[in-house]
C-alpha cells in the first residue's frame, strides 16, 4: 500500500437521533489523535499548576536523596503522558530515565516532546507497565518510581496492579516513590437530594397521580458505579454532615508491602449531629515526598487545607457513595463505618456489628432495570417540580382515545394512565430490560390500562398493529442521547408514526426550542485551552497536534458538560434560536438560524470562552407548560428570568458547550454572531460563531 494512502474502515452505527443505521468511514491513521487526545483530560492535568509544581519539587528531592546515598538516580515513570515528569527528573539530575505510556498516540507525543526539549536520554516504552520485562524492555531495575495513575476514586485506573508489578519486578529495594503515599478520607452525610440520585421515591401529585416504587427500585446497592462530582459546587444547605472527615485507607506507593488485593477496615466515627446516615463522601490526599512537607489535597472546599486558595481541577474531583443500609444516629453516637476496596473500587456500609466481614465482595445491583437509570436520570425522575409540570400539562389536554408514550424507561406512561383511566396507554421501550422494569412498576401500582411493548427504532409503526393514536407523548428522554438535541429522536419517531396518528392527534411536547447563550467560565475553559509551557517545559507540540486534528473537521463540535458543576457568567442574554414543530413531520429542508447576540453591557465578564446550548420543550400550547434541559427556570414564551452573573443550570442534564478556538476579550467585541443549520437527514446541528 502506498504510504500516502489513507487506511479507511467502514463502521456501522445507529444514529441516535434519526434511529437509522449508517455507515461511517473512519480514518484509522487519524482517529486516535482527534477523538482521544483532542477530547481527553490531558490539558486539564497540564493546567493543574499545583500538581505540576508539587511533582517537580518532590522529584527534585527524590533525585537529590538518591545522590546522597551515593547512587545513580534511575527513574521509572509509569503513565508518562506528554513526558513532563520524565523531563522534570532529567532536569533534576536523574541519569537514567525510562518512561512508559500504554496509549500509543500519547507515547508518540511523549517521544516528540522530550526530543524537542533536548532530552534524548529519556527512553519511551509504548506498553502497559505490567507487560514491561526486565532484561528485555529495560536493562536494570530503577530506584525512583514516578507515577500519575490516579483517578477520582484513586485506584480506579489500576494503580494497585501497576505499583505491585513495578515494585516486585522493576524496582530496587528501598526505592523512592513520587508520590510517596496516599490517604483516602470519608465524611458521612444525610442528604435527600443526593439520595434522589440513588433510588426512586414515591410520587404523589394531586388526587389522581400516585406512584409507589417497587422495592427493587429502592432497596439495596443500586447502580454500582461511583458518582463523581465537583462537591464544592453542591449546595451546602442540601446535606447535613454527620461526621468529621475521617481517614480510612493509606497506600504507601514505594513499599513492597503494598497489596493489590481486597482490604477492609472499620472506622468508628462519632456523630457530630443527629440524622440518618445515607451517603459517604470521599476524596484523597497525596503525600508527595517522604517527609510529608509537600501535600496535595483533593478535598472539597469546606474541609480543604487551603480553601481560600484552592487549585481548580476536573481530572481529580470527589466521590459520592450510597449506603445500602441507612441508619439513624443521635449526636455523639458512634457510627461503625465498614470500608472496603478491591483492585479498582471502594465501597462502604454501616451496621451495629463490631466485626467486619473481610470477605465482603463489591456490591452489585441484582435488578437490571434499575441499572438503566443513571444518577442524573434518577434525579430527574424524582424532581417534584418537573413532575408537577408534566402532570399539569397532561391534565390540561382533552384526550379521547389511545395514548402512545415514547421515552426510555419513563414514568410518563403511568402519569398518562392515571390521568385518563378510560384510555389505553401504550408504552414503547427499545430494550427488554426497560420493558421488564416498566411492566413490573405498572403491575406493582396495579395500573391496568398500560401495555408495555418493544419497538425497533428504524420501524416503530410495525409494533402498533394499525392502532390509531389520540395523544403521542414523550418527556422526551433517550439514554443514548449525547448532546441536548439528540432527544429530537422523538420528532423522527413522530414522523414515522404519522399514519398512526388520528386526525387532531395531540403531540406532547408540541414544540422544542434550541437555546443559546455566550459565557465566560471561571475554570472550565482550561480543559480545552492550549498548554504552551508547563514548569518551564514547552509542551506546544501537543497543542499543535490537537489543533491539526480539530482543523480536519469542517465544523467545530460542541461537547456535553453538567454546567451546575462549573461556575460561569453570561455575556449575552439567553435566546431561543431555533424551533422544532413536533405537530408536523421532520422537514426535508435544512432549518437555518443566523443572527447576532448583543453583549450584555452590565456583565462582569471579561472574556468569551464559548457558547452554551440546551433545549426547551413546550409541552402544550399553554406557555407555562415548559421544561428545560439547561438554564433554570425555563423561559416563559422565550423570556428568560435569570441572574446573568451566576446562572443556574439543571442538575439532571448535560448542556452542550461550544468552546471557541481562542478566548476573545470582550473589550474587542460588541456582538456574538451565530450561524446554525439543522440537517434533517442526520439530525446534526452544524454551527459557527464569531465575535465582532
Amino acid at each position: 500500500m502506498d504510504s500516502n494512502e489513507k487506511r479507511l474502515l467502514l463502521k456501522q452505527t445507529i444514529n441516535s437521533v434519526t434511529g437509522k443505521a449508517e455507515w461511517e468511514p473512519e480514518n484509522l491513521d487519524e482517529h486516535d489523535y482527534f477523538t482521544d487526545i483532542a477530547r481527553s483530560s490531558y490539558a486539564d492535568m497540564l493546567h493543574d499548576t499545583e500538581r505540576n509544581k508539587m511533582y517537580y519539587d518532590a522529584i527534585k528531592l527524590a533525585v537529590s536523596e538518591m545522590h546522597k546515598r551515593g547512587k545513580v538516580a534511575k527513574v521509572l515513570d509509569i503513565g508518562t503522558g506528554t513526558g513532563l515528569l520524565s523531563m522534570m527528573a532529567a532536569t533534576a539530575g536523574a541519569e537514567i530515565i525510562t518512561a512508559i505510556e500504554v496509549f500509543s498516540p500519547m507515547a508518540k507525543v511523549a517521544e516528540m516532546v522530550t526530543k524537542e526539549n533536548g532530552f534524548e536520554k529519556i527512553q519511551i516504552i509504548n506498553k502497559h507497565s505490567t507487560e514491561v520485562k526486565l532484561g528485555e524492555d529495560i536493562k536494570e531495575k530503577a530506584n525512583i518510581l514516578i507515577t500519575e495513575l490516579f483517578d477520582t476514586e484513586l485506584i480506579g485506573e489500576g494503580a494497585l496492579n501497576a505499583y505491585h508489578h513495578a515494585l516486585h519486578n522493576l524496582m530496587e529495594e528501598n526505592c523512592i516513590a513520587v508520590p510517596h503515599k496516599a490517604t483516602t478520607f470519608v465524611q458521612i452525610v444525610e442528604s435527600k437530594k443526593m439520595l434522589k440520585w440513588h433510588q426512586l421515591f414515591p410520587i404523589k401529585i394531586g388526587k389522581n397521580i400516585e406512584i409507589e416504587p417497587n422495592p427493587e427500585l429502592v432497596c439495596g446497592s443500586g447502580v454500582p458505579a461511583v458518582h463523581d462530582i465537583q462537591l464544592t459546587q453542591f449546595p451546602t444547605d442540601e446535606f447535613k454532615a454527620l461526621s468529621k472527615p475521617t481517614s480510612v485507607f493509606e497506600f504507601e506507593w514505594g513499599s513492597k508491602a503494598l497489596k493489590n488485593e481486597p482490604r477492609s477496615k472499620m472506622a468508628k466515627v462519632m456523630s457530630t449531629a443527629s440524622g440518618t446516615a445515607q451517603v459517604v463522601l470521599s476524596w484523597w490526599d497525596l503525600q508527595m515526598d517522604q517527609t510529608g512537607n509537600i501535600m496535595l489535597s483533593t478535598a472539597p472546599i469546606w474541609c480543604h487545607p487551603t480553601s481560600h486558595n484552592m487549585q481548580w481541577r476536573d481530572h481529580w474531583i470527589q466521590s459520592v457513595y450510597f449506603l445500602p443500609n441507612q441508619m439513624h444516629y443521635n449526636k455523639d453516637d458512634i457510627i461503625k463505618l465498614k470500608a472496603f476496596h478491591d483492585e479498582y473500587s471502594l465501597w462502604f456500609n454501616i451496621d451495629d456489628c463490631d466485626v467486619i466481614n473481610k470477605q465482603c465482595s463489591r456490591p452489585l445491583c441484582d435488578y437490571p432495570p434499575r441499572m438503566l437509570w443513571s444518577r442524573p436520570r434518577l434525579g430527574m425522575l424524582n424532581d417534584k417540580h418537573r413532575n408537577n409540570i408534566l402532570v399539569d400539562a397532561l391534565q390540561w389536554l382533552d384526550v379521547r382515545g389511545n395514548i402512545l408514550c415514547l421515552s426510555d424507561f419513563s414514568l410518563l406512561p403511568l402519569f398518562a394512565a392515571q390521568t385518563w383511566k378510560e384510555s389505553k396507554t401504550i408504552a414503547l421501550e427499545k430494550s427488554a430490560i426497560a420493558q421488564r422494569g416498566l411492566y413490573e412498576l405498572v403491575n406493582f401500582n396495579k395500573i391496568d390500562n398500560v401495555k408495555v411493548i418493544r419497538y425497533e427504532a428504524d420501524d416503530i409503526s410495525k409494533c402498533l398493529d394499525n392502532a390509531k393514536i389520540a395523544l403521542f407523548a414523550g418527556e422526551p428522554f433517550f439514554a443514548s442521547s449525547y448532546l441536548p438535541w439528540h432527544d429530537l429522536h422523538f420528532w423522527y419517531a413522530r414522523s414515522q408514526l404519522d399514519g398512526n396518528l388520528s386526525p387532531g392527534c395531540k403531540v406532547f411536547p408540541c414544540k422544542a426550542y434550541l437555546c443559546i447563550a455566550a459565557v465566560e467560565f471561571s475554570d472550565l475553559w482550561k480543559i480545552r485551552a492550549p498548554v504552551g509551557e508547563v514548569e518551564g517545559f514547552p509542551i506546544s507540540t501537543m497543542d499543535k497536534m490537537i489543533n491539526e486534528a480539530l482543523e480536519k473537521k469542517e465544523f467545530h463540535e460542541p461537547e456535553p458538560h453538567a454546567l451546575w458543576e462549573y461556575p460561569n457568567t453570561m455575556i449575552t442574554k439567553p435566546v431561543r434560536v431555533m424551533c422544532f414543530d413536533f405537530e408536523q413531520c421532520v422537514p426535508d429542508k435544512v432549518i437555518s438560524s443566523v443572527g447576532k447576540l448583543p453583549l450584555l453591557t452590565d456583565s462582569i465578564a471579561q472574556v468569551c470562552h464559548g457558547i452554551v446550548l440546551w433545549m426547551e420543550y413546550q409541552l402544550t400550547p399553554n406557555t407555562q407548560h415548559c421544561i428545560t434541559t439547561g438554564m433554570l427556570p425555563a423561559s416563559l414564551d422565550g423570556e428568560f428570568n435569570v441572574d446573568h452573573s451566576a446562572p443556574k443550570w439543571s442538575m439532571h442534564h448535560r448542556q452542550a458547550v461550544f468552546f471557541l478556538r481562542e478566548s476573545i476579550k470582550l473589550c474587542n467585541a460588541k456582538t456574538v454572531n451565530y450561524d446554525l443549520e439543522f440537517k434533517p437527514e442526520s439530525g446534526n446541528i452544524n454551527m459557527k460563531y464569531d465575535l465582532q
